[in-house]
């Protein structure tokens, strides 16, 4: 039985072709698992300009208390060091002293799911490096 389009499939809205928008009224969002590691993703936008924002927490800075004064400071050197970022990709530490990175795209249009996916994708391959040097750190885990 074909659906009428536009549809709801999941958090999207999909069209007659297989574009894929956010709802108008809120971000799409969702996660896939990389390495150990959740990366959250957000889709935004209209059918007009659509943005891709994506974080993934890649460790934590390891107490005092639980391994000395070592590895939390070579974790803390590695993130300042990346926080210069290339590729758009930001890196920092949150509150609570996660290790973070962050990008914001625009996706061409028209959204397909298989440009999602590539996104996703081109991200995660080119956040490798910074997950290696965060892991070489000393860096935490995170419960997921």
């Amino acid at each position: 039985m074909p659906l009428d389009a536009p549809y709801r499939l999941g958090p999207f809205i999909v069209d007659a072709s297989g574009g894929i928008t956010p709802p108008i009224d809120r971000a799409a969002n969702f996660a896939v698992k990389w390495r150990g590691c959740v990366v959250r993703a957000e889709l935004h936008g209209d059918s007009e300009r659509v943005g891709l924002t994506m974080r993934a927490v890649l460790g934590r800075v390891p107490s005092t208390a639980s391994g000395g004064a070592e590895p939390r400071e070579a974790t803390l050197a590695v993130t300042e060091a990346l926080k210069g970022g290339s590729k758009g990709i930001m890196a920092g530490l949150s509150p609570d002293h996660r290790v973070l990175l962050r990008t914001d795209r625009v996706i061409e249009q028209p959204v397909t799911a298989r440009r999602l996916v590539s996104e996703v994708t081109r991200f995660v391959l080119e956040a490798a490096p910074y997950r290696d040097l965060v892991d070489a750190s000393g860096a935490g885990t995170v419960k997921t």
